[in-house]
């Protein structure tokens, strides 16, 4: 088994919960509930988008058979998109349906979220672990609210992360290959919007080696292999630079582009991380905000690579605000948000030991 199934399948079955806090309750339209006490549809909080003053957040529910196994849910939970609003209460934005699955493996599993700028909200739907087909979706939105889902791009291998600049989507792809004992390569893909089409959705070439893959591949990572993850978060600057992160080697990298839009340079901006997961830029602090899945931490990064630390705890179920396996991080009005993603690899360096309940969302004060 390679060392992504073997994590994989980890991550999906793990059983031993140590909470036993009661069954989450069933979808209600406009229902309100706490970010330190979310429901079973959100059961996996991973990826951050900012529309106006709200915040919106994945949840691909990759929980859903441990938590129905242990007795805290009563069944699973289609995949969500939740809504932070100003008060910090959330609701439902979307929850998918069984029309937006894959037709092969028949789920859907949202990962990072990002609004183009039609005004609509773009999703990388990552199949790899369920045998289907990696897609970008395309939710329409109308009036502020999701209207329909649209396929607009398919063939991706491990689509993860998603950022905008201008009329270019930005997709990191976390595996286009990775075998046991040998190097993983990662990288990250280019799409410009007037390509994204529901009615002849764009077609990935599958990644055969570094000379030959998609035109779309604009950056390529090689890695250490040590977990099977390459390129994960990826952010994009006021200046257009990108900033992707290679979870197994806790580092981050700032690629440049010339005037026509080439890659010009890809240096080192960081490292020091044990393996780093989401990574959102602020335009106001002008610094990169990410997490360490691994270390159960949260840091903040100046773009000339200095990392201030804004958080870390150990083993928790991440009750009192504490940190519980975080996935992404995102700054509002001075207070960052940090989803609580859960996962437990069983990895000796990973703080997290097994998904549990309650499912939160941290938020944490900053210094003024």
């Amino acid at each position: 088994m390679s060392t992504l199934s073997r994590l994989a399948s980890l991550f999906v079955a793990t059983t031993t919960l140590i909470s036993t806090i009661g069954c989450a309750s069933t979808s209600v339209e406009n229902e309100y509930f706490e970010l330190s006490n979310l429901p079973g549809k959100f059961n996996s909080p991973a990826s951050f988008a900012v529309n106006n003053n709200d915040i919106l957040f994945s949840s691909p529910n990759l929980h859903n058979d441990t938590f129905v196994k242990a007795g805290l849910m009563a069944s699973s939970e289609m995949p969500t998109i939740g809504l932070i609003d100003e008060n910090d209460q959330v609701t439902t934005w979307y929850q998918f349906q069984d029309k937006d699955v894959e037709a092969k493996s028949g789920v859907v599993t949202p990962m990072g979220i990002a609004f183009g700028p039609d005004g609509h909200l773009y999703v990388a739907d990552m199949q790899l672990w369920f045998g289907g087909e990696s897609r970008i979706l395309r939710i329409i939105v109308e009036n502020n609210r999701p209207k329909n889902v649209e396929v607009v791009a398919k063939g991706l291998s491990f689509p993860n992360a998603v950022a905008w600049h201008g009329d270019s989507l930005y997709v990191s792809d976390t595996v286009l290959s990775a075998e046991k004992g040998k190097p993983t390569i990662s990288g990250v893909y280019r799409f410009k919007l007037d390509e994204l089409s529901a009615s002849a959705p764009l077609q990935v070439m599958p990644f055969e080696n570094a000379r030959k893959h998609d035109s779309h591949l604009i950056s390529q990572f090689t890695s250490d292999g040590s977990l099977g993850f390459g390129a994960n978060g990826l952010a994009i600057d006021g200046q257009g630079n990108m900033y992707t992160g290679i979870m197994e080697e806790g580092a981050i990298y700032r690629t440049q582009f010339d005037s026509q839009g080439k890659v010009a340079s890809t240096t080192l901006l960081t490292k020091g991380l044990v393996a780093g997961d989401g990574i959102q830029w602020d335009a106001k602090t002008n610094a990169l905000y990410t997490t360490d899945l691994f270390d159960n931490a949260v840091y903040r990064i100046s773009l000339n690579g200095d990392k201030k630390l804004l958080a870390r705890n150990g083993n928790t179920d991440g009750r009192n605000n504490e940190l519980d396996g975080p996935g992404e991080a995102i700054l509002r009005e001075g207070k960052v948000y940090v989803t609580n993603f859960d996962a437990a690899f069983g990895a000796a360096n990973m703080v997290n030991t097994t998904p549990d309940f309650p499912i939160t969302i941290s938020v944490l004060r900053l210094a003024k």
